[in-house]
């Protein structure tokens, strides 16, 4: 067929025909409903009278939603009306924008919501092949101009997230959702036993904890040697910390090897340094030339301090443990707030901020889950943006002939019908 070259004279019409532009969507359910998704949400959620929507359904469809793009609670309504998505899901209906907003505005459903996650996040690390694991520890901040947000010390109106992952599975095991006025260092600990909790009700535990200087504190520092867990903390550059610097001598500055010798103006030293009494950390310093010495910056040089309770460890894998976190939690944060809308508030009121900063964390989830578990470890690191072209935006259809279904996959490469066939063959049951 060959198109009308001018389409100011090709007519344009309405239909309903049964074919969705985002099947993966329907795929994503059905797998987090093979996981055991459903059970999880029902055991939380109990249900209100026989005529309304399942909070499986109501929960899925908010994750869809983020999945497929949408930043704003309003961009539901373009999946209510996706009748080739509704058909492939088996359901009667998707809930409305107002739906949506009553999901998320309960204090208690929001708690309801990060249950799940946890739960979501036990069953996958059962199913993980290693057993020693990495906790990674970090907030992230977002501008908004809603009421219920506060000053932060960036000097803006603004949320933050208090957010822990564990590296080797790429999953979001605790969250927080704050104020802008509220401290990164504040939560840090709770958060942290949580995922100890966690991490042993799998099976597994915690060998490693990562973070930035707000960990910088003698209760997680004494917690993890307690759990015998080693740490790589970056340490708040304090009156105690300069001090333990300046008296590292000229001779002791080296040039860093390995995959960091490219960066020629770094020197790094090595020292201990006593936070109090009876407490000593082993310190990693890295040094390089001041580009702006100013008033207020006046040394020649700016610093950067990791600690350790690791007296064993090599240098320049000490600094290479300690960056990697920022290929697992810093990577997270980018991705929940540029892809799935983390970085949004809906309304005024903080709870319901709350809720839909959560849904983004449960779709963050699902679709670590989808991509580790389903359609094969080739895909685990591929980014959201990818995810969408070549698996969730894909053109589809169920057809029934007889008394079988067949999902047809419309106009695809070989490689993106094959990323449908591995999750096929991992599903335990039939899309149906």
């Amino acid at each position: 067929m060959n198109l009308a070259i001018n389409l100011s004279k090709v007519e344009l019409k309405k239909s309903k025909e049964a074919v969705t532009g985002k099947m993966g969507l329907s795929w994503l359910t059905h797998a987090m409903k093979d996981f055991g998704v459903e059970k999880m949400i029902s055991d939380e959620y109990v249900a209100g009278s026989n005529r309304e929507i399942r909070y499986f359904e109501k929960i899925m469809a908010a994750v869809m939603t983020r999945v497929a793009g949408g930043d704003r609670v309003e961009d539901v309504e373009s999946l209510r009306v996706d009748r080739g998505l509704v058909e492939s899901l088996g359901w009667n209906t998707i809930m409305s924008a107002d739906t949506y907003l009553n999901l998320i505005n309960d204090k208690r459903s929001n708690a309801q919501l990060r249950r799940v996650n946890t739960e979501l996040v036990i069953k996958a690390l059962r199913r993980l092949e290693e057993t020693d694991l990495t906790y990674d520890n970090d907030a992230t901040y977002f501008d908004s101009a809603k009421k219920s947000a506060e000053y932060s010390y960036q000097k803006s109106k603004q949320f933050s997230g208090l957010v822990g992952c564990i590296a080797e599975l790429g999953m979001i095991n605790t969250v927080d959702f704050r104020r802008g006025n509220v401290s990164p260092q504040s939560g840090i600990i709770n958060q942290f036993k949580k995922a100890v909790a966690q991490v042993r009700t799998a099976g597994k535990r915690i060998k490693t904890f990562r973070s930035d200087s707000a960990a910088y504190r003698m209760d997680v520092m004494r917690y993890c040697d307690v759990q015998g867990i080693k740490y790589f903390i970056s340490a708040d550059k304090d009156k105690a910390v300069r001090k333990t610097i300046e008296k590292i001598k000229a001779s002791q500055w080296g040039v860093l090897a390995g995959e960091y010798s490219k960066n020629e103006g770094t020197r790094w030293a090595e020292t201990k340094h006593v936070m109090s009494k009876g407490f000593t950390v082993r310190m990693l310093v890295l040094r390089w030339q001041n580009p702006n010495p100013d008033l207020f910056e006046s040394s020649l040089y700016c610093y950067h301090a990791i600690v350790t309770n690791d007296f064993e460890i090599k240098a320049m894998d000490w600094l290479k443990v300690h960056n990697g976190r920022m290929g697992t939690i810093e990577h997270n944060h980018q991705e929940i707030k540029s892809e799935l809308g983390c970085a949004y508030a809906p309304s005024h009121e903080f709870e319901k901020n709350r809720g839909y900063f959560l849904i983004g964390i449960l779709a963050f989830n699902m679709l670590v889950i989808l991509k580790r578990f389903y359609m094969g470890m080739s895909t685990i690191n591929w980014k959201i943006k990818m995810l969408r072209y070549q698996f969730i935006n894909v053109c589809g259809k169920i057809v029934k002939s007889g008394r079988r279904y067949c999902c047809k996959i419309i106009n695809v490469t070989d490689e993106v019908f094959e990323l449908y066939t591995n999750c096929k063959s991992k599903l335990n049951c039939y899309v149906y």
